[in-house]
């Protein structure tokens, strides 16, 4: 297979030390000539004779169209080309690579994703954990208000009980025995007394 690039420079070589064209047959039909009448071939009568007869026309067109101003165009284009494919064969690989590494940016962002979702997760049921606790405490905090406002009431009800002691009577008599008696009887109406009003007296 001819390369195209080797080929292209050989022809653009040649075309720049060859007369420049456009190219055209001369009035005698017999040479080919520059834009400045400057000669390039001849032909032999026996190619006059067959471009007389128009059998051979379209070799004497072709000869003329390929003049170093057409090949020099021509290769110009090539190069326009090719440098055109190379920029954009660049710009798929640098996209190419641009696409990795965005995927590779992508891939991690995902997975620091899931990380933070984990951490929320575990986050979010510490939280709902110390949330427990604390209304467990608020609980206990509240039963232990309520049972010391109970024991205030129940003190500020018994400070505020009166008890009416019985009357102390006393035999008088020269007998201790008689004076012993009314004590322990004053005690025991004492006893009485103080547990009709609700107060307990502990025993001796």
């Amino acid at each position: 297979m001819t390369d195209i690039t080797e080929l292209a420079q050989r022809m653009k070589a040649a075309a720049e030390k060859a007369t420049p064209g456009p190219w055209a047959l001369a009035r005698d039909r017999k040479t080919v000539v520059s834009n400045q009448s400057h000669p390039i071939a001849n032909l032999s009568d026996a190619m006059h004779r067959m471009l007389a007869d128009g059998t051979t026309g379209q070799d004497a067109e072709f000869i003329a169209l390929a003049n170093p101003a057409n090949i020099l165009a021509l290769v110009e284009a090539l190069e326009y080309y090719k440098s055109r494919e190379e920029r954009v064969t660049s710009l798929v690989r640098a996209n190419s690579k641009s696409w990795d590494e965005l995927y590779r940016q992508v891939e991690a962002k995902g997975k620091r994703n899931v990380e933070l979702v984990e951490a929320l997760e575990k986050a979010q049921q510490q939280m709902t954990e110390s949330e427990n606790r604390v209304r467990k405490q608020n609980r206990h905090i509240c039963e232990l208000f309520d049972d010391n406002t109970a024991l205030r009431q129940r003190i500020a009800g018994l400070e505020a009980r009166t008890v009416k002691l019985p009357d102390l009577r006393q035999i008088v008599s020269g007998d201790r025995y008689v004076w012993s008696d009314g004590v322990y009887n004053y005690s025991q109406d004492v006893k009485v007394a103080l547990a009709a009003a609700g107060i307990k007296v502990e025993a001796e």
